[in-house]
């Protein structure tokens, strides 16, 4: 019964109806809650879903749909003349450039050496490039929750996020020439960047231009015949098949739905398509936050535990200084590029990319490969609550108010 896909739907379900009742009396983010729950259903503690390798495959497909649904919706909230600046792009680098030199410092001064199976400066290499890039699913999901996914901070961490899981794939591929010992293949790496900042262009480009007006007239002539939802499933076909270009081209299936969403953001009958996919997200959302907790192997020896932790402070200390202090040099105040910092601090997705490819490529043992997984989800618990606080002085214009209001 257990491995019965409509039993794991109707469990995930009610977990999750469970975790957003007892999180929210306590005042706590009900994400929070999806992925503690999630790492108790799971096969750390009670095993009802998933085994110690890998979650059921349901579980992966509707995470996964969670997650593109969450960030299309956001994308759809969001004005792309307003979330790609160059702001962002600095943030972004150094976001990426800090986080990939102090998890490779740190892993060459914490590590033992793993012996001839593995190579100390591979697995090295392979843990900083999993600090790079930014865990956009849940700071959006967090800034959403709050009510402030339009200030003009949660628009420079979106964007800044965007960016980083771009140059996340083309540290992958330095990472994979590096760990291999041949020479890095720059040849790959700009094909990878040429192609996501053509697809980022055009994608923007035709979104907005063609088939935004596209939409709205199938939407019309739907309305004519009495079918409502015609204009929401093209929309929402379209996401779908920027996920799937954007996975194509070697990055994240999400990144090409956010892109769908911000093309989408002007076309006519846009807030009908949010009510629509509001519903897809009430349900789906809340799986993806509760897969984070399911694939977590806490069961680790002590000394890994400790690596771990030491790992997730390197992690969130290397984003707020290296998004952080670019912030403040942009003329940004000390509040908002704190938030900054703390927004971009999560890690999953590319992480989670980046240690399976390490894992499955003889690069890292499953030791490496789980305290990986374990920063991603500590820096997923640590950014809700934190968020929460650098941010509640910016109201959802972005405007700083005075301490009197705190």
């Amino acid at each position: 019964m257990i491995n019965d896909v409509w039993f794991q739907m109707t469990l995930l379900l009610t977990v999750a109806i469970a975790s957003n009742f007892l999180f929210s009396r306590i005042g706590q983010s009900r994400i929070i809650g999806q992925i503690i729950l999630g790492i108790i259903i799971g096969p750390s503690v009670l095993g009802i879903l998933g085994s110690q390798e890998t979650p059921g495959e349901m579980v992966q497909r509707f995470a996964e749909l969670g997650a593109i649904v969450l960030l299309f919706m956001i994308g759809l909230e969001c004005n792309m003349k307003e979330i790609f600046t160059k702001k962002s792009v600095v943030i972004a680098i150094g976001g990426v450039s800090i986080p990939w030199i102090v998890g490779f410092f740190l892993a060459e001064a914490l590590l033992s050496d793993p012996g001839d199976s593995f190579n100390k400066f591979s697995q090295s290499v392979f843990i900083g490039a999993a600090l790079v890039a930014t865990s956009v699913a849940i700071t959006a999901g967090v800034m959403k929750e709050m009510g402030i996914i339009k200030s003009s901070v949660a628009k420079t961490i979106l964007g800044a996020a965007v960016i980083d899981d771009i140059l996340g794939m083309i540290v992958l591929s330095v990472s994979i020439g590096t760990a291999k010992g041949d020479s890095v293949d720059f040849t790959s790496v700009g094909m990878i960047l040429i192609a996501a900042i053509l697809f980022v262009v055009l994608g923007i480009y035709i979104g907005s231009r063609y088939l935004s007006k596209l939409i709205g007239i199938v939407e019309r002539r739907g309305i004519k015949r009495g079918m409502q939802e015609n204009g929401f499933l093209l929309a929402l076909s379209l996401a779908l098949l920027y996920a799937f270009i954007s996975e194509l081209i070697g990055i994240s299936a999400i990144v090409g739905a956010f892109i769908a969403g911000t093309s989408f953001e002007r076309m006519e009958f846009r807030m009908k398509v949010v009510n629509w996919t509001t519903v897809l997200e009430a349900v789906f959302a809340p799986i993806f936050f509760l897969s984070l907790g399911i694939l977590v192997n806490i069961r680790l020896p002590l000394m890994v535990w400790m690596f771990a932790i030491a790992l997730t402070a390197a992690a969130i200390f290397s984003k707020v200084a290296g998004c952080g202090i670019p912030a403040k040099l942009l003329g940004m105040s000390r509040s908002e590029a704190i938030s900054i910092g703390v927004g971009m601090s999560p890690r999953l997705e590319v992480a989670m990319i980046i240690a399976l490819y390490g894992l499955t490529a003889g690069v890292i043992n499953n030791e490496i490969y789980s305290v990986i997984i374990i920063m991603g989800l500590l820096t997923a618990l640590f950014t809700p609550s934190v968020l929460r606080r650098t941010m509640k002085r910016i109201p959802k214009n972005g405007t700083i108010l005075p301490r009197i209001y705190e």
